[in-house]
C-alpha cells in the first residue's frame, strides 16, 4: 500500500501555509486554547446514494451489519484540518484530522447538530488519515468510512483526529497510550473543529451536545478524554469506550506473566517508543528488546500498515508473534534454562497465542528484562492479573491496583492506567470476551468491576457494559447501572441485535478461515457492532 514518509518541519509548515488559503485559523494557535486551527481544506462530498453504495460495498455479505447501520439519512461533507497540539513530553507540535458534516434537506441533516469525537484504533502506518474517505488504499479507509456511515450519515457531526505522529504531523513518534497527551490531542482537535464550524458556509452548527467514543487504542483514548473533560468541569453528554486497554498495568502484567496477545509484536514497540517520551522518567527501549531486535521501537509508525506486516517479518525486522523466549527443551538446546530463570519456567505459554507467543531463538523481549518484570509483579502484584495465571475475580470486591511497582515500565503503565476514573456521564463499555488483542478481563471486564464497586458510594453513576460474544453457550454480558428504564430498554433491544449479528458473523469467519485466522480477525470484526451500540446510546441523549 502507498505510504506517506515523515515530512520535515519546513515541508509541513509550507503545506500548512498553502492550506491556510482554503480556510485557516490563527497564525499562532496554541494547544489547550480555543484557537488551535492551523489550516483546512475540503476533501469530499458524498450523497446519500453514494453512501448507500458504500455501505453495500464495505459490508458486502454482512446483511445484518448493513441493517444495523441503516440506510444513510444524510449526505456527508468531509474536510481535512491541521491543528496545534503537544507531544508526549509537552513539546509543541501539530496533527491533522477529519471533520465530517451531515448534509441534505432532512431535519437531522441541517441546523444545530450534536458532535461525536471519534478516536481511531492502533495504526502502524504513518499515512493514517481519517479524511481519506475516498481512498481505499489509505490505512484509515475502513475506520473513516465506518464512522461516516454510522454517525455522520445519521445526523452527527464527526471530529476524527489522526493523532500526533501520523499523516502530516511533524512529531517523529506517536504518543501511544499516553493518557495526558492523547486526551489533550483529542481536545485540541475538537477546538479546531469548532472553529471550522463557525466559518461561513458550514451546512450545520454545534448544538452543544458532545459525545466521545473510539475503538481499541481509541477506546482507551476516548476514556482518557472523558476523564480530562470531567477534570475540567465540562463533561461530555455521554461516552462509549470500545475494546480499549483501560487497565494498562493489569494488561501488561497479564501479558508478561505468560499470556501474549495477538498483535503484541507491533503494539509493544509502539508503546516503548511512546514511553521513551514521557514527561517524567522514561523507559530506555534498548533495555526492553532482545539483541536480535534492538531497534524495534523505531519501526512504528512507519511506512507499512498491518497488511504489510509480513514483509517486516520476512525482512527480519520484527518477529511474527513471539514476544518472549521459550524454555529450552533440553540442556544445551535453544531457549532459556530453568536454572537461570526459575520464575519464568513456572509460567504458562498460555492463551490466546500459546506457543505462537514464544520462540526459543526468535523473540522480541529480552529474557532478562522479562524476568525483572515478573520479579516486580511477584513483589508488587496487581489484582487484575493474578500471579498464578488465573482469571481475576471480577464478581466480588474489585481487584486492587498494584500499590508500589518499582520497575520503571510498570510505573509508566500504572501512571497511564484508567481504573480509578469514575465517569460523570452515561458510559458504554463494549467488546467481546474472546478478544485476543485487548483482553476482556483486563479491559471492559476489569473496568466494569471497578465501576460496580462504586455503585453504593456514587448514586449518580450511569454505565452499561456489553459483551458481544454469545458463542459456545455464553449469554454474553449486558450489565447496567443507573440508566433510566427507557434508555435501558433501548440499549437492551439493540444489544440483543448486535450480539446475534456479531456472533453469527464471527462463526462464519471462523468456518471460512479456520480458527487461527478467525482469532486474528475477531478484534477487527467487533468494530461495527460496538459502534452501532454506541450510536444507540447517543441517540437517547
Amino acid at each position: 500500500m502507498p505510504s506517506l514518509p515523515h515530512k520535515s518541519l519546513l515541508t509541513a509548515i509550507a503545506a500548512a501555509a498553502l492550506l491556510a488559503g482554503c480556510g485557516g485559523g490563527s497564525s499562532s494557535p496554541e494547544s489547550g486554547s480555543t484557537d488551535t486551527l492551523m489550516s483546512s481544506h475540503a476533501v469530499a462530498a458524498l450523497s446519500t446514494s453514494q453512501l448507500q453504495s458504500l455501505l453495500a460495498t464495505r459490508y458486502a455479505g454482512q446483511t445484518a451489519a448493513q441493517q444495523l447501520i441503516g440506510a444513510p439519512q444524510c449526505g456527508v461533507q468531509v474536510d481535512k484540518f491541521v491543528y496545534a497540539t503537544v507531544g508526549g513530553e509537552g513539546e509543541t507540535t501539530d496533527a491533522s484530522g477529519a471533520l465530517m458534516l451531515p448534509t441534505g434537506a432532512g431535519t437531522q441533516c441541517q441546523g444545530p447538530r450534536p458532535i461525536v469525537v471519534y478516536a481511531h484504533g492502533t495504526a502502524i502506518d504513518r499515512a493514517e488519515d481519517m479524511s481519506a474517505i475516498n481512498d481505499p488504499t489509505n490505512p484509515a479507509y475502513a475506520s473513516s468510512t465506518r464512522v461516516a456511515l454510522i454517525f455522520a450519515a445519521h445526523g452527527y457531526i464527526v471530529v476524527a483526529p489522526n493523532y500526533a505522529g501520523y499523516d502530516v504531523s511533524t512529531l517523529p513518534y506517536h504518543p501511544y497510550l499516553n493518557e495526558a497527551q492523547q486526551s489533550q490531542d483529542m481536545l485540541d482537535s475538537l477546538s479546531a473543529a469548532r472553529q471550522l464550524l463557525l466559518q461561513p458556509g458550514s451546512p450545520v452548527s454545534d448544538n452543544g451536545k458532545l459525545f466521545v467514543t473510539g475503538y481499541s487504542e481509541g477506546g482507551y483514548v476516548s476514556m482518557a478524554t472523558l476523564q480530562a473533560l470531567d477534570a475540567q468541569g465540562r463533561p461530555a453528554t455521554a461516552g462509549a469506550a470500545m475494546s480499549g486497554p483501560y487497565a494498562m498495568l493489569a494488561l501488561g502484567d497479564e501479558i508478561f506473566l505468560g499470556h501474549p496477545n495477538v498483535g503484541g509484536t507491533a503494539y509493544l514497540p509502539l508503546l516503548a517508543n511512546s514511553y521513551a517520551h514521557l514527561r517524567h522518567g522514561s523507559i530506555d527501549p534498548s533495555q526492553l528488546f532482545s539483541s536480535r531486535y534492538p531497534k524495534a521501537d523505531t519501526l512504528f509508525p512507519g511506512t507499512t500498515d498491518f497488511s504489510g506486516f509480513a514483509s517486516l517479518v520476512a525482512n527480519g525486522d520484527i518477529p511474527a508473534s513471539a514476544l518472549f523466549q521459550s524454555q529450552a527443551a533440553a540442556p544445551g538446546a535453544p531457549g532459556f534454562s530453568t536454572s537461570a530463570y526459575p520464575s519464568l519456567a513456572s509460567l504458562p505459554e498460555g492463551a490466546p497465542l500459546y506457543g505462537a507467543g514464544f520462540d526459543a531463538s526468535d523473540y522480541l523481549v529480552g529474557t532478562a528484562f522479562r524476568a525483572a518484570y515478573v520479579a516486580d509483579v511477584d513483589a508488587h502484584p496487581d489484582g487484575g492479573a493474578p500471579v498464578d495465571g488465573s482469571a481475576p475475580d471480577l464478581a466480588g470486591t474489585p481487584p486492587a491496583v498494584a500499590a508500589d511497582p518499582q520497575l520503571l515500565l510498570r510505573q509508566d503503565l500504572k501512571a497511564n492506567d484508567l481504573r480509578n476514573y469514575t465517569p460523570s456521564m452515561p458510559l458504554l463499555l463494549c467488546g467481546g470476551h474472546g478478544d485476543p488483542e485487548v483482553l476482556w478481563n483486563q479491559g471492559a471486564g476489569l473496568m466494569t468491576a471497578m465501576l460496580r464497586g462504586k455503585e453504593a458510594s456514587d448514586p449518580s453513576l450511569r454505565f452499561v457494559t456489553l459483551d458481544l460474544d454469545t458463542s459456545s453457550g455464553s449469554a454474553g454480558t449486558y450489565v447496567q447501572y443507573g440508566l433510566s428504564p427507557a434508555v435501558d430498554s433501548a440499549m437492551q433491544a439493540m444489544a440483543s441485535q448486535v450480539q446475534a449479528a456479531f456472533t453469527g458473523y464471527q462463526a462464519a469467519v471462523d468456518s471460512a478461515l479456520g480458527p487461527a485466522l478467525g482469532l486474528e480477525a475477531y478484534h477487527t470484526d467487533e468494530r461495527p457492532y460496538c459502534t452501532v451500540e454506541a450510536r444507540s446510546l447517543f441517540d437517547q441523549f
